[in-house]
């Protein structure tokens, strides 16, 4: 049995080297999403794996100290993957500007596992053709392995509105498969299947989401200037929403924004200037519209997002947080400034109505702040 873990984790350590070395070489900065990450974490942890199946089988030949470190760095390993696909989740289900402290969260159970390893002890047991290790480490691992998949599911249960069917298809399946692995693992620890599981997961992962072939035809989606979602991306989430929508009574919202002021800065100051006002506009939004199904560029200086099934308080304060962003803004030669309004509604084969309705207000909006600024009415 021996043998044919080692064959297993040998075939899953090359799977994951030609999955990172592919993704690398075709490797897109602006829709990098942790892939590599976690595939790099994989394969540590099935190097290691490799390694103490071979350790663990020559216990009277290798030095118990030398056992255990393995093991530990074995469990680290496994670890830290478990940490990184959590913050590839919450990168792929939650608004932007909670990615970063929720990834610094995550590390917390991490570090308290280190502590942990040079307190409890690991047993080494003769199994059913190979030894294994066993103990209270082992167990505490698996309680907080089991705590990342299940928050992983709960995320994206609780966010199944706000994200495109790929998403939920690749993490639902691949963490309830590292859920069963863990409690399998845990339950017949002669299997030592981590390593198989972690590359199934990583191979799930790429072909769903990371697999550059579907990222080149998102592209055509997105405008990279701005890192936003263009026209394009925007007519695609409709065509989504229609098909998921058209039958439900569910409430959709607009937001409709317009910059005030780009022809003047433009005429001014040059395009560049006009160009990097653009993208802190497109910014400012992504980052304080946090509720948003998707934030778009559908034209020259104007912008749009869509809101599914809002809560109208929400999005209004999300406007008022654009507006104070804006005034803190001071990297331009004039004010940033966006008219921006919001129309909400029931789903229906009019829901362009709810859309004009925001359009409408916007530009309600616009003459408004060009009447309190005639420094921005070059246009």
């Amino acid at each position: 049995m021996t043998i044919l873990i080692i064959r297993s984790e040998i075939i899953c350590m090359l799977v994951l080297i030609f999955l990172i070395c592919y993704k690398a070489f075709y490797r897109d900065k602006k829709n990098e999403n942790g892939f590599l990450r976690v595939a790099l974490c994989g394969l540590s942890h099935v190097l290691l794996d490799l390694t103490t199946v071979i350790t663990v089988n020559k216990i009277y030949d290798i030095p118990l100290g030398v056992n255990r470190f393995l093991h530990i760095l074995y469990y680290y390993s496994g670890m830290l993957f478990t940490v990184e696909f959590f913050s590839y989740v919450v990168r792929l289900t939650m608004p932007h500007n909670l990615w970063k402290r929720m990834r610094i969260i995550s590390y917390i159970p991490f570090i308290v596992y280190v502590v942990l390893s040079f307190i409890l002890p690991i047993q080494y047991i003769t199994g059913n053709g190979t030894n294994y290790s066993y103990g209270p480490l082992v167990f505490a691992g698996y309680g907080i392995f089991l705590v990342f998949c299940i928050t992983c599911i709960a995320l994206t249960i609780l966010r199944r509105n706000h994200l495109e069917f790929k998403v939920r298809l690749a993490i639902i399946p691949t963490s309830l498969l590292m859920l069963i692995m863990i409690i399998v693992q845990a339950f017949i620890p002669e299997l030592l299947m981590t390593g198989a599981g972690i590359t199934i997961v990583c191979i799930g992962l790429f072909v769903t989401i990371n697999n550059p072939v579907e990222a080149f035809k998102e592209e055509a989606h997105w405008d990279m200037s701005t890192g936003v979602r263009n026209k394009n991306g925007f007519k695609k989430h409709l065509e989504i929403i229609s098909k998921k929508h058209h039958k439900k009574n569910t409430q959709i919202g607009f937001i409709i924004g317009d910059m005030n002021g780009l022809k003047v800065i433009n005429d001014t100051y040059g395009h560049a200037e006009g160009d990097k006002l653009i993208k802190a506009a497109a910014t400012t939004l992504l980052n304080n519209l946090n509720t948003a199904y998707g934030v778009y560029r559908i034209g020259g200086d104007e912008f749009a997002a869509i809101y599914i099934s809002p809560n109208d308080e929400k999005v209004k304060a999300e406007i008022e947080a654009v507006y104070s962003a804006c005034q803190q803004y001071n990297d331009s030669p004039i004010p940033l400034s966006i008219a921006i309004r919001y129309a909400s509604g029931p789903y229906s084969a009019d829901y362009m109505d709810i859309y004009n309705a925001a359009d409408e207000l916007m530009y309600t909006n616009k003459v408004e702040i060009k009447k309190n600024h005639p420094e921005l009415c070059g246009r």
